[in-house]
C-alpha cells in the first residue's frame, strides 16, 4: 500500500510530532509511506519539520510543494496543479491530510480520481470546531481521525457518519520515559533533597497559559508546606513579565518557584522522574497536551483542568485530579497529595498503567493501517 502523507507546515509545532511519528509507524508495519510538507520558508527559517522527520524517525521527506500554513490563493493553486499532476502519475491508494491547508489542496487536486483522502484532527476543543472545515469534511473525507472522543462526538452530531469518524488515542514513547529507568537523579542539581516536596509544569511560558493561578497557589501551599518547591520548565519570550516577576513579586523566586529552563533528551525524562506531582492548566498549540502525556508515562499524577482534552487525558480520582480553574482547588489539591504517600504512589501507578494501555504508538498505528485497508479495499487498489 502507498499512501502520501501532507503536511503544511514547516515549523515543529503541536501536529508535527504525532504526525510524523504516525508515518513513521505506518512504514515500519510496511505501508508504503511518502511524506510531502512544506516548502514554503520565511526569511532564512529552517523547515523544522524536515529536520525532525530525518533525524527522529529516518523519513526524509518530499519539499516539492509551497503547503503553507494559511491560506494563499496563488500559492495554493499552483500546489493543487502540482499535486494533481503528482497524484495523476503516482500510484497512491490514498492521501492522509493532517492540517485545514493540505486538506483543501488535496480536494482540489484529487479533482475526478477515485481516491480517498484521509483527515487526522488536532483541534480538542469541541466547542471551537470551524463550521466551513467541518462541512469540508462531511463532503470530501472518507475518514477523520480525531484525537478527543468528545470532537469525535461532535463531528458526528455535525453530520458526519459514525463510521467515518474514528477516535485515535495520541501515543508515546512509553520506554522513554519508563520510571524504572536508571537516570541520574536530577534534584542534588537542582539544590533539592528528598525531604522536599516538588511539583512541576512543563509549558510554554505565555499570558493565556494561567501562571497567574499556578503561582497563587504556589503562595498559599507555601504558606502551609514550607517544603515545597515548583519547577516552571520551559521557555518563551513573555518568561520575565508572566512568570518571574510575578513570582518575585509573591516574594517566591527562587524560594519556592525555580525555573530550571528548557531541557531535553533524558536530561528533561530525569527532571520529570524528579518531580513528585505534574500541573497542567491550559492547553498550548499541541492540544493533545504532550506534557501531560508525558507525565502519565512517568508515572506522576497529573493536576489539571477541564479545558480542551485534559480531561480525557486525565482520570479524575484514578490517574490524578481535574479541579476548578482556581489557586485555592490547587492549593488543596497539592497539599492532600503531599501529605498522603500511599495516594500519591497509588495515583503515579495507575498513571503508568494507564498510559501503557493507552498511548502506545503500535496501537494508534493498527487503528489507523486497518482504515487505510478498508479504505483501499473497495477498489482493489
Amino acid at each position: 500500500m502507498r499512501v502520501l502523507h501532507l503536511f503544511s507546515n514547516f515549523k515543529w509545532t503541536g501536529p508535527a510530532e504525532p504526525a510524523v511519528r504516525l508515518a513513521a509507524g505506518l512504514r515500519d508495519v510496511g505501508v508504503d509511506v511518502v511524506l510531502r510538507t512544506s516548502a514554503y520558508l520565511k526569511g532564512g527559517e529552517i523547515n523544522h519539520v524536515d529536520l525532525r522527520a530525518r533525524e527522529d524517525v529516518g523519513i526524509e521527506p518530499v519539499l516539492d510543494l509551497g503547503l503553507g500554513k494559511h491560506r494563499s490563493p496563488l500559492r495554493d493553486r499552483r500546489d493543487a496543479s502540482r499535486l494533481a499532476s503528482i497524484l495523476a502519475d503516482d500510484a497512491f491508494d490514498l492521501v492522509h491530510t493532517h492540517l485545514p491547508n493540505d486538506f483543501r489542496i488535496a480536494v482540489r487536486a484529487r479533482g475526478d480520481l477515485d481516491l480517498p483522502i484521509v483527515r487526522s484532527f488536532y483541534d480538542t476543543d469541541p466547542r471551537r470546531l470551524d463550521r466551513r472545515d467541518v462541512a469540508a469534511m462531511r463532503r470530501h473525507a472518507g475518514v477523520v481521525l480525531p484525537y478527543s472522543r468528545r470532537v469525535g462526538e461532535a463531528l458526528v452530531a455535525s453530520g458526519l457518519e459514525e463510521t467515518r469518524v474514528a477516535t485515535v488515542e495520541p501515543s508515546i514513547e512509553l520506554d522513554r520515559f519508563d520510571p524504572a529507568r536508571r537516570l541520574a537523579d536530577a534534584r542534588p542539581g537542582l539544590g533539592f533533597t528528598n525531604d522536599e516536596f516538588v511539583a512541576g509544569i512543563v509549558a510554554r511560558v505565555q499570558p493565556q497559559r494561567r501562571f497567574d493561578l499556578l503561582l497563587d497557589a504556589a503562595a498559599l501551599v507555601a504558606e502551609r508546606l514550607p517544603r515545597f518547591r515548583l519547577l516552571i520548565i520551559g521557555r518563551g519570550s513573555k518568561m520575565e513579565e508572566v512568570a518571574r516577576e510575578p513570582a518575585r513579586r509573591r516574594g517566591l523566586l527562587d524560594r519556592t518557584v525555580f525555573f530550571p529552563g528548557y531541557r531535553s533528551g533524558d536530561d528533561y525524562v530525569a527532571l520529570l522522574h524528579a518531580l513528585d506531582v505534574k500541573l497542567f492548566l491550559v492547553p498550548g498549540t499541541d492540544g493533545t497536551a504532550r506534557a501531560v502525556r508525558e507525565a502519565l508515562a512517568c508515572g506522576l499524577p497529573v493536576l489539571t483542568t477541564p479545558r480542551g482534552m485534559l480531561s480525557e487525558l486525565v482520570r479524575d480520582g484514578v490517574t490524578g485530579r481535574v479541579l476548578e480553574e482556581t489557586p485555592e482547588a490547587f492549593a488543596d489539591a497539592i497539599l492532600d497529595l503531599a501529605s498522603n504517600p500511599s495516594m500519591r504512589a497509588d495515583l503515579g501507578s495507575r498513571a503508568r498503567e494507564d498510559a501503557e494501555s493507552r498511548f502506545d504508538p503500535r496501537s494508534s498505528v493498527q487503528t489507523v493501517k486497518a482504515i487505510y485497508d478498508r479504505l483501499a479495499a473497495p477498489a482493489g487498489r
